[in-house]
């Protein structure tokens, strides 16, 4: 199973976990440098008093916090992207598969049914229910499933397209262009669910928050004082928004997902035809 997470995610570190787990260390990594930062900074308070008069309009807290906004909206503007390049992939192959399905009815039987029916049974391994896939190892394995039904399409279409019948050429070719979509569709959507946000810039990002939130802790102490469920609040905010950047990149195993109704709705009209034809 780990060498089929490499292969899915490429080696990047923070899919090799379940999600919770990710968010509880982002969330110790954040908030372990504000108690840290804080207790230097009541410590050098006893020593320096002079200290604390000033910290009042830090450049250097301003700064990079300034830098982690910019860095959060960039990653996650990076994400949503992908996120989207994966839900029109969803929506490409699904109208692949719908104009193959139709385009197979112009073949004379009995390669129209078998045609059709790979067709169909490839459409229902392209299905991920909810849940399901929870580590890598699980993706892998609905890959290799869609791709062992995905190998049975192209030698039945060569079968039914050289049988005996009244099937014209450009019939056939229009065919063969809806059969190559599917194929390339398939070859789309594993591109972008290989294309991952890396693990140096997520881990860039997070030693930019734990140190905004260390300086700002400090900085408290330094006053010798500190609400400490506003900092809290701030990392817990921060941590989230960076599970959320994380979950938006997976979306087959987190809390947001990609929406497959238009594919349920394919799979249910494709087994409408088919029992009809029976």
């Amino acid at each position: 199973e780990q060498d089929k997470s490499k292969t899915v995610f490429g080696g990047y570190l923070q899919y090799q976990f379940p999600l919770w787990m990710v968010l509880l260390i982002f969330s110790l990594f954040l908030l372990v440098p504000m108690e840290v930062g804080f207790r230097l900074g009541k410590r050098q308070t006893g020593t320096h008093p002079d200290l604390a008069r000033e910290v009042r309009g830090d450049v250097t807290l301003t700064a990079m916090l300034a830098l982690l906004g910019l860095m959060l909206a960039f990653t996650y503007s990076f994400t949503m992207s992908r996120a989207d390049l994966r839900k029109m992939a969803t929506i490409t192959e699904v109208n692949a598969l719908g104009t193959a399905f139709l385009r197979a009815d112009l073949l004379p039987e009995p390669g129209r049914t078998e045609v059709r029916e790979r067709l169909y049974r490839y459409a229902q391994s392209r299905y991920v229910e909810r849940g399901t896939v929870r580590t890598p190892g699980e993706l892998e394995d609905v890959i290799n499933r869609s791709l062992e039904a995905q190998s049975r399409i192209w030698p039945s279409v060569k079968v039914a397209i050289r049988q005996k019948g009244d099937m014209s050429d450009p019939e056939k070719a229009l065919l063969v262009s809806a059969i190559n979509n599917v194929l390339d569709s398939h070859t789309v959507k594993i591109a972008v669910v290989y294309d991952r946000l890396p693990t140096a810039v997520l881990g860039f990002l997070v030693f930019v928050a734990g140190a905004s939130v260390g300086v700002a802790g400090y900085n408290s102490g330094l006053r010798g004082y500190v609400r400490r469920w506003r900092l809290i609040a701030f990392a817990l905010i921060v941590a989230f928004l960076i599970y959320m950047i994380l979950d938006f990149d997976v979306m087959q195993r987190g809390l947001i997902q990609v929406d497959q109704n238009s594919l349920v709705s394919l799979i249910e009209d494709m087994q409408t035809r088919l029992q009809a034809d029976h």
